[in-house]
Formats: structure tokens, C-alpha cells, sequence
């Protein structure tokens, strides 16, 4: 009994901070919380096109 207790209380206890999570993170804007965003090519964030450039050309000699 105990055990369900202590386990129902971690999950909601997680579920809610995956929430509030969730809620900061949308706060901030569609290119601000993209995993993507410092070599994105749609130009929404701050990082200028040479610099995009750049980091895509390292990032695809990586994965060579």
C-alpha cells in the first residue's frame, strides 16, 4: 500500500514537472527552444547566415 502510494506521488510529481517544463519552454518562442536552432536554415534565429554555414559544414563533416 505504501509502495503505490510513494510511486503515484513520484509520477505525478514528474508528470507535473514535465509540464511546468513544457509551459517555460513555450514561453520562449518556436526558435528559442529548438533543438536545431543554432544550425537552422529558416532563418528565425539569431545566428547569421555565415555562421549557419559554418556550422553546418562542421556538423556534416562529422558525420562523414
Amino acid at each position: 500500500m505504501l509502495v503505490s502510494i510513494i510511486l503515484g506521488i513520484l509520477i505525478f510529481a514528474y508528470a507535473s514537472w514535465m509540464v511546468i517544463s513544457f509551459f517555460k519552454k513555450s514561453r520562449q518562442g518556436k526558435c528559442a527552444t529548438c533543438a536545431l536552432k543554432d544550425a537552422c536554415s529558416s532563418g528565425c534565429s539569431t545566428v547569421s547566415l555565415q555562421e549557419r554555414q559554418e556550422i553546418l559544414k562542421a556538423t556534416t563533416n562529422e558525420l562523414k
